[in-house]
């Protein structure tokens, strides 16, 4: 193996393995023999569903055809070509091109790698290891993937680049102010009106819908009009959770977003007291973990799409199926529903935030945010552990800048303990406790905030910065529901002993399960459960919980 011009980044051992013997061995029965003469083409940028491709003689080159078709790396024998795509089965961002007078290679049908790669789990951990990090390295590298050219304090850029990285499509950017982005829209004749998008077929899109911009990114394929054991709503960590464990146990299961991996959990820059990971990962790394996983073990994953209305099925216990009628006109038939929907982020009450939503006011904290605010001065608006990783990520990334925190009581109570602490040790974070801001102030683009002091008797300033990333409290996030199941005070679910104690539960033969609310064979996992800790820890507990929870249901119908 050879890596063209790796940008002086260190090359992991586990992103080029080289296949023994025994790996070879469990190859081969999956697998037919192809040979490919010099300069030949085994695969192209925009082709979907491709193969997985060893090398047993010869080599391979791989090609960013984004990028003047630059040679990336060479694959010798031994050696495999693919990354995630071969387990999403999205179009492929590369080229491969056989070099050498002959080469041989074994090809593995896509509809058969599942296969390999749980029934090898030695081989399998080479493979998913080695596509994911080389994922990582070349969205490092440059230049890759889809071209998105739009202003960087535009609300439907952001749009465009939060989706693109919540589904872990490779994209690069270019502020249609920067020489890069002129000439971009120069050659595409000067259009009007922006972001514009190119996809992998070259084909240009004008500030797509979201569900158009998935067609060109390769991320939706058709409507599932389909039966299924389980159907997970939402694909943060307790949905994900869930559809892993359902499907590694024999479930048929589909997880349907409205957006994309990740949840609540993905808008955060790095999650710290999650197991397993002393030195923390960011929620969208978790988010793509977690996808691989599940899709390793055969479940679905279907995004964008909304659920518009739940139809009950066997309320009464008889174990009919629940519809899910989706807003792109399909319907899915599930023994069992899995309500994993999260909570959205309360909106700031502020004059002019709304005005700013995704163009210097935003509710999530990843690079796709903080890159746009570079050495500018930014607010953190908040006092739990999101916000607490917010204002860390925006401090550390940029030293030059100040991180204003504003938070409307004291700061501690509502955070984990080790957060609180290195927010305050922090020398470019200023904490302003009893504050709240009253308005976002600026022309084009934010250039300052309004605060409110709680005390003194409500006293008033002003105070220039950039950008305000707001994590005030949350509320849940299932409007399809409507008043089908028992909720608390609050709108959260009721599952379990507090369905039971709602006096809404229908069935006198049983008592409902743990996850499960006061409509039989509807769960709820993870925050928009009542009672649930907002932890990501929690959240994975709840979605393998449910699970034990779908087999308990599963066994009285039988």
């Amino acid at each position: 193996m050879t890596v063209a011009d790796p940008k002086e980044q260190a090359i992991p051992a586990t992103a080029f393995p080289q296949l023994d013997e025994q790996d070879l061995a469990a190859v081969y029965p999956l697998a037919v023999c192809e040979t490919y003469g010099d300069g030949q083409a085994v695969f192209r940028a925009g082709d979907a569903d491709i193969d997985l491709f060893v090398v047993e003689s010869g080599a391979l080159d791989i090609l960013n055809p984004a990028d003047r078709d630059r040679l990336i790396t060479t694959h010798g024998p031994g050696e495999f070509a693919g990354d995630v795509d071969l387990l999403t089965r999205r179009p492929v961002i590369v080229t491969a091109v056989a070099r050498g007078p002959q080469t041989r290679l074994l090809r593995v049908p896509g509809a058969r790698l599942r296969e390999l790669l749980n029934r090898v789990p030695r081989l399998g951990e080479k493979l998913i290891v080695a596509f994911q990090v080389r994922r990582e390295m070349l969205a490092r590298a440059g230049v890759l993937g889809l071209k998105v050219v739009g202003p960087g304090t535009c609300r439907d850029t952001t749009v465009v680049r939060e989706f693109l990285y919540k589904n872990f499509v490779p994209f690069t950017w270019y502020d249609s102010a920067s020489d890069q982005g002129r000439a971009a829209l120069a050659g595409w004749g000067s259009p009007r009106k922006s972001p514009i998008i190119e996809c992998g077929d070259g084909r240009l899109l004008t500030n797509p819908t979201l569900r158009e911009l998935a067609q060109c990114a390769g991320v939706w394929r058709e409507c599932p009009n389909q039966a299924v054991d389980l159907a997970v709503v939402g694909a943060g960590p307790a949905g994900i959770t869930a559809a892993v464990y359902g499907a590694s146990e024999g479930l048929s299961t589909v997880v349907l977003d409205r957006l994309g991996p990740g949840g609540q959990a993905g808008g955060s820059s790095k999650i710290e007291n999650f197991i397993g990971f002393p030195a923390g990962l960011s929620g969208a790394e978790l988010a793509t973990r977690g996808v691989l996983q599940m899709l390793k073990f055969g479940a679905r994953m279907v995004a964008p799409v909304n659920v518009d209305v739940l139809e009950p099925g066997g309320v009464r216990g008889g174990g009919e199926p629940h519809t899910l009628r989706l807003d792109c006109g399909a319907r899915v038939q599930a023994r069992a529903v899995l309500v994993a929907s999260g909570v959205r982020w309360r909106r700031l009450e502020a004059a002019g935030a709304e005005r700013f939503e995704r163009a210097g006011v935003y509710y999530a904290c990843t690079s796709v945010e903080a890159l746009l605010h570079d050495a500018q001065d930014v607010a953190v608006v908040g006092a739990g552990n999101s916000a607490g990783q917010a204002a860390m990520h925006l401090a550390e990334c940029c030293r030059d800048r100040r991180v204003h925190m504003f938070v409307r009581h004291k700061l501690g109570p509502g955070m984990s303990q080790y957060l609180s602490g290195r927010i305050r040790a922090t020398r470019n974070i200023e904490v302003h406790e009893e504050t709240e801001v009253s308005a976002v102030l600026g022309e084009r683009r934010v250039e300052a905030v309004e605060l409110k002091s709680r005390g003194d008797g409500g006293a008033r300033m002003r105070l220039a910065l950039g950008a305000v990333f707001v994590f005030i409290g949350a509320e849940p996030d299932a409007p399809w529901l409507g008043d089908s199941v028992a909720r608390d005070a609050l709108g959260y679910l009721l599952t379990g002993t507090d369905a039971l104690k709602s006096g809404r539960w229908p069935l006198a033969n049983r008592e409902p399960c743990p996850l499960e609310t006061t409509l039989p064979g509807v769960l709820a996992a993870g925050d928009i459960r009542s009672g649930s800790t907002k932890r990501v820890g929690f959240a994975v507990g709840d979605g393998s919980l449910a699970i034990t929870c779908v087999h308990r249901l599963r066994a009285l119908e039988a």
